[in-house]
């Protein structure tokens, strides 16, 4: 079977594409994937390292853009098309699966002109503006959150959750804290902001440690930097006697999550999809300048259902969050209350109902057949 991913910008796109395929190809090996991105993306690293094929067409977006570079935009949209019939007319894909980004609209707008089955997947609870119009010519829809459906028009919408990586719900607690270097007993707390880090959290952390003194013994820190602020984020945790594995990014994050007691971190898509499925309880701080203000309302879905605390970015600071995390570490039992919470929510297996979908639009059996 051939499958063509339309995925890329960034890694909350890319990385539930790849969780994807992973998983056909766990089925079959025989299973022939080609993603289509952009040049300037993620893609172009991510999607190489798993050894895939990529292709590449020129679309950029509307979103955030001026009046004249919007009109820009628009007129590159007929050459875009043109280049992902090319690639769907040198490919001849059984199915073609949007999971969002500036590539995603032209690709599956083409294949669905051309009568080839069409899947788009939503990450966020309020969906991006390509899939708002591709959901009424595509075949299924597929949501990460229940309260997408109404923004969408699509004729067949199945809420199948976030792909995550599915070695993320390998990890063991014991066995990751030695490799971190972390004691057995501390309360751990896990605080990260995507893969450039999150200046905003990076400095409420570093503020947050005078607040935590007389603490050094029940706490210890695990923190995602990026790497622009890691020296002084690092210095900071040295300065207040705190252990902590400081990194610019956790290459390793099965061993990140399954050390930690409570995440501090963003709102996004993917991010939540990983501490529903692992059962994670979060302080969120919503990026506040995403696009259709969707991390915050991501962020309510969980927070909805008692899975997370929510701290809006313009609210944070070091002060707040040490009084959260002393009234955590005396009250183990709210965050295991949080951490089931949470894990209602969770759907790790959402690569393998999606996976099923496209066997099914394909004409096949989940086994290939």
């Amino acid at each position: 079977m051939k499958v063509l991913l339309a995925a890329g910008g960034t890694g909350g796109h890319i990385h539930p594409a790849l969780a994807i395929v992973r998983e056909l190809l766990s089925r079959d090996l025989r299973i022939e994937a080609v993603f289509v991105g952009t040049r300037g993306g993620l893609e172009a690293s991510l999607v190489s390292q798993e050894g895939l094929r990529l292709e590449t067409i020129e679309v950029r977006g509307l979103q955030g853009r001026t009046f004249f570079e919007k009109v820009l935009c628009l007129a590159q949209i007929p050459r875009s098309l043109t280049q992902a019939w090319g690639v769907l007319s040198r490919f001849s894909p059984q199915v073609v699966v949007g999971m969002g980004g500036y590539a995603s609209g032209p690709v599956v707008l083409a294949a669905a002109l051309r009568g080839i089955p069409t899947l788009i997947h939503e990450q966020n609870a309020y969906p991006g503006l390509t899939n708002r119009w591709l959901s009424r010519v595509v075949d299924v829809v597929a949501l990460s959150f229940f309260e997408s459906a109404s923004f969408l028009k699509g004729r067949r919408v199945e809420v199948t959750g976030n792909p995550i990586r599915r070695e993320l719900l390998k990890g063991d607690r014991e066995e990751a804290r030695k490799v971190l270097g972390l004691g057995e007993k501390e309360l751990t707390t896990f605080a990260f902001g995507g893969s450039q880090g999150a200046h905003r959290i990076n400095q409420a952390m570093a503020e947050a440690l005078q607040g935590l003194e007389g603490l050094q013994g029940e706490l210890q820190f695990l923190h995602a930097t990026g790497e622009r602020d890691l020296d002084w984020v690092e210095g900071a945790y040295r300065r207040h006697g705190f252990r902590a594995a400081v990194r610019p990014y956790f290459h390793d994050m099965t061993s990140a999550y399954a050390a930690s007691d409570l995440c501090i971190c963003r709102a996004g898509a993917s991010t939540i999809a990983e501490l529903c499925a692992l059962g994670k309880p979060a302080l969120l701080i919503p990026y506040p300048f995403a696009a259709n203000d969707h991390q915050r309302l991501n962020s309510r879905a969980l927070a909805m259902v008692g899975g997370a605390e929510v701290i809006r970015d313009q609210d944070l600071d070091g002060g707040k969050l040490a009084g959260l995390i002393r009234a955590f570490l005396h009250n183990r039992s709210k965050l295991e209350e949080m951490a089931a919470r949470a894990r209602s929510l969770g759907r790790p297996e959402a690569a393998a109902r999606i996976a099923d979908l496209i066997y099914e639009l394909a004409g096949k059996d989940g086994n290939g057949e």
